[in-house]
């Protein structure tokens, strides 16, 4: 996330891929109260991996002591930006970052939460609240609720009220359905039982989530599932399991009391872990979908291996 910084006011601001700058509230996403500023004076803009900053003033703007007018000039770790006479309207590039997007404190303008993965609130002891990204939405999960975060909306978080800014970047991308639709989970286990092992199978990679604790929330969903496949519920009924069953029966097989502390924590540990799993986690980090009061494996396609052998799948075209 770029970051420009008015070294005079101590004011930071975050630059979104498309930024304007001048004199026009209606209009600019920073507002300068110069005379000498135009309405519409500058804009920044991300272009493929570089920022760059473009002049429609009358005046022109001074970048790193060089007046420009009507130009762009690619901008720099340290560039100096000043659109009027006065100090105050200098800013510097303190942040070369790619655009993200974030929430704004609106007590403290200057506390900014960039949202690059999975994020917890109040803390990870304390999870109460997840923000996490879903294919090209955020979303916030509060008591087992989930909402999509909605541009220049205001939300309570920890006792603190934040304004949510979109700023993703537009980008080329290949079909992600087809690797998502195409893929299957596939869980690996000991004799025993005490060790799961999850791998993603798309149609030409492997991506292995290794062994985690997490693993079994993933596994008893797979198993409900499978129970309500081979009962012949329809898609949209299968896998739904109450949370209260789902702690018993995670308490049970731990021999202890878990509540819904834990099972937050232990459901953002796995949608970070898919954020960071190179190239394609990030397409299934929405494994886990919730209701009030019901949770499930979200993914329809998964394959249960003990010993080698398969005791219970769903694959692509089954049913």
């Amino acid at each position: 996330m770029a970051i420009l910084k008015n070294n005079q006011t101590q004011e930071i601001i975050c630059l979104n891929a498309q930024h304007t700058f001048g004199r026009n509230r209606n209009t600019s996403n920073t507002y300068l109260s110069e005379q000498d500023i135009s309405q519409s004076h500058a804009l920044i803009s991300w272009k493929g991996s570089h920022w760059y900053i473009q002049d429609h003033s009358r005046n022109g703007t001074l970048v790193n002591g060089e007046y420009i007018n009507h130009a762009t000039v690619k901008l720099s770790k340290g560039s100096k930006i000043k659109f009027g006479e006065k100090e105050t309207t200098q800013w510097e590039m303190i942040n070369l970052d790619s655009p993200s997007s974030y929430l704004k404190s609106l007590e403290n303008p200057n506390k900014i939460v960039e949202l690059t993965s999975c994020h917890v609130f109040p803390d990870t002891k304390k999870p109460e609240i997840l923000i996490y990204p879903e294919d090209t939405i955020w979303k916030l999960e509060k008591n087992g609720e989930a909402i999509d975060l909605v541009q220049g909306e205001v939300y309570n978080i920890d006792n603190e009220e934040y304004v949510f800014v979109e700023n993703n970047i537009l980008e080329d991308t290949m079909d992600n359905g087809h690797v998502v639709n195409n893929a299957y989970f596939q869980f690996i286990l000991s004799s025993d039982e005490e060790h799961i092992r999850i791998k993603i199978i798309t149609q030409n990679q492997e991506l292995d989530l290794g062994e985690r604790v997490h693993n079994y929330i993933l596994l008893a969903l797979a198993r409900k599932r499978l129970n309500d496949v081979n009962k012949g519920y329809v898609l949209r009924d299968q896998g739904w399991i109450t949370i209260a069953s789902l702690l018993k029966d995670m308490s049970r097989e731990f021999g202890k009391e878990l509540d819904v502390y834990y099972l937050n924590l232990k459901i953002y540990r796995l949608r970070k872990q898919l954020l960071e799993t190179k190239p394609y986690g990030y397409l299934f980090s929405n494994v886990i979908e919730r209701r009030y009061g019901e949770i499930r494996l979200a993914h329809a396609y998964f394959q249960i291996l003990k010993e080698e052998e398969c005791i219970g799948e769903v694959l692509a075209g089954e049913h």
